[in-house]
């Protein structure tokens, strides 16, 4: 298999639109990495570009230590699965799956090995014989795969391989994809917009903004050390929640708004010191507010009453939308909590969980 090295790698188009900005990115060998951020961020182009469909501004992409800046992407021992599948509609999945390995002038054995080893690996041997257009969205999927899986490549790509598929089958295929990962032991390259999936099954994390990477990190790391403030909004759902307010010294350090004031947490305190009577933005996630009679030891000033505006049932949890003055909270509690629409609400703000942000720069404040 192979590492993949990305230095300072640039992508400037025709119209000086500056797409990626000086991006480096070391992946490791059988590594499978993400790169995840919102459309129009650069990470379809990063991908492009190792894969050699995009010609590379400025940097060097190396694979297994050489430089492939200008190596066609056939000789690029790369194979990439695309967002539209991509496969030949008068072949059948079969011809379809061999056709690469044709031109290179396989062994008709050998073809025929692959092909199958491939099918069975995706539980596809009965579709062989198909056409693509008697296939559901997800078995094409699989063929891509299949496809991509009988070259034997050093390196994977995808490029939002599920998102034209359903919600149910996405889960399903991004399980089979993780899975195949771990069989296969190659190194992947995942590109997606769903933040869902990156977290999921990625080993790492690349986010990704305005061409240039935010962060790279494990998926807990991203979620609970985010650097920045888009880092922090971007990973998790519901989102976290941000207030804006500024901290205080009152009988210690509290964060404050019109509406709020809530104690800091003592190991935040040392950071914050140079912040009182300065802006900063708060974050905490909605799993982080709770019905303050339902926790066991809540901290003192720590608690606010906030109006209720909707509660979404969703079965093993409540997703509760509350108000406090002109912010908006979104709390993800327990089925135990009791709150009542346009109801006064008791909540309990866990500040051992609270992030806080520069509001000039974003950064986190550590």
């Amino acid at each position: 298999m192979a590492k993949v090295e990305l230095e300072k790698i640039c992508k400037v188009f025709d119209n000086h639109v500056l797409a990626v900005d000086d991006v480096n990115i070391d992946i490791h060998d059988k590594e499978f990495i993400v790169l995840v951020g919102p459309s129009g961020c650069g990470k379809s182009t990063t991908l492009r570009m190792v894969a050699g469909l995009e010609e590379i501004t400025s940097g060097e992409i190396r694979i297994d230590g050489k430089v492939v800046n200008d190596v066609a992407p056939k000789d690029r021992d790369i194979a990439m699965v695309f967002q539209n599948y991509a496969l030949y509609p008068h072949m059948t999945v079969f011809e379809n799956m061999a056709f690469g390995l044709k031109l290179r002038k396989y062994p008709k054995p050998e073809i025929e090995q692959r092909v199958r080893d491939a099918a069975e690996i995706l539980s596809i041997e009965n579709l062989l014989d198909r056409k693509p257009k008697q296939l559901s969205g997800g078995q094409r999927q699989r063929v891509a795969v299949g496809r991509a899986i009988v070259r034997k490549p050093k390196v994977f790509l995808f490029d939002e391989p599920l998102s034209n598929l359903d919600a149910k089958l996405r889960v399903q295929m991004r399980t089979e994809i993780s899975k195949l990962h771990a069989r296969l032991e190659t190194t992947m390259i995942y590109v997606t917009h769903d933040q869902v999936e990156a977290m999921t099954m990625g080993d790492r994390i690349v986010v990704m903004k305005d061409g240039k990477v935010q962060q790279i990190d494990s998926p807990m790391n991203l979620y609970d050390k985010p650097v920045n403030k888009f880092v922090a909004g971007f990973i998790g759902s519901p989102a976290m929640n941000f207030i804006n307010g500024k901290i205080v010294a009152d009988n210690g350090l509290c964060f404050r708004t019109e509406q709020l004031k809530l104690h800091i947490a003592d190991k935040q305190a040392s950071t914050l010191s140079a912040y009182v009577d300065k802006p900063v933005v708060m974050g905490i996630r909605p799993e982080d507010l709770s019905e303050y009679q339902l926790v066991d030891a809540p901290k003192q000033g720590c608690d606010a009453h906030c109006k209720v505006d909707v509660v979404e049932p969703m079965g093993n949890e409540i997703f509760v939308y509350l108000a406090s003055g002109s912010d908006n909270l979104v709390a993800r509690m327990s089925v135990q909590a009791r709150p009542e629409v346009r109801g006064n609400y008791h909540i309990y703000f866990n500040m051992d969980k609270s992030h806080f942000f520069d509001t000039a720069t974003e950064a986190v404040i550590e």
